[in-house]
């Protein structure tokens, strides 16, 4: 390789220098941590929403259940499965067209029908698992 000698003797390089090489490598590693950073982030909100979506799913076949026996189903199993003890009358199911999912997760809803006020209480324990801790869907309420 033949290198070209300016008037004062530098050598007319045709490269990087190390310095350089570590200022680009800092700089990737940097906005690579900056975008899993941020995909971790819209991948733990799609979760939630997907927990949402499937406890509002549970809670409008709870109501058609409700409208078509007269009460709540004792288990979200009983909105797929016809109960024993009810007619095929009284049952007009399935109230859903898979079984019960489990939440993102991977964990499953807790059920509580509240009679009184007329209405069901659906709960997913998000991602710990543990019932109770501020990352259940929904919130719980303080």
């Amino acid at each position: 390789m033949r290198r070209k000698f300016h008037r004062r003797g530098r050598v007319d390089r045709k490269g990087f220098t190390l310095m350089e090489l570590l200022l680009v490598m800092a700089i990737l590693v940097i906005m690579a941590s900056m975008v899993t950073f941020a995909f971790l982030q819209i991948q733990k909100n799609a979760q939630s929403d997907a927990a949402l979506s499937q406890i509002s799913t549970l809670e409008n076949a709870c109501i058609s259940y409700k409208l078509q026996v007269g009460r709540f189903p004792n288990s979200l199993d009983d909105l797929f499965t016809q109960p024993a003890g009810l007619s095929t009358r009284q049952w007009r199911g399935p109230y859903l067209s898979n079984p019960v999912p489990m939440d993102p997760w991977g964990n499953v809803y807790n059920y509580a029908p509240d009679e009184a006020n007329n209405r069901v209480n659906i709960m997913s324990p998000g991602p710990d698992g543990q019932q109770g801790s501020p990352d259940d869907v929904p919130e719980p309420l303080q």
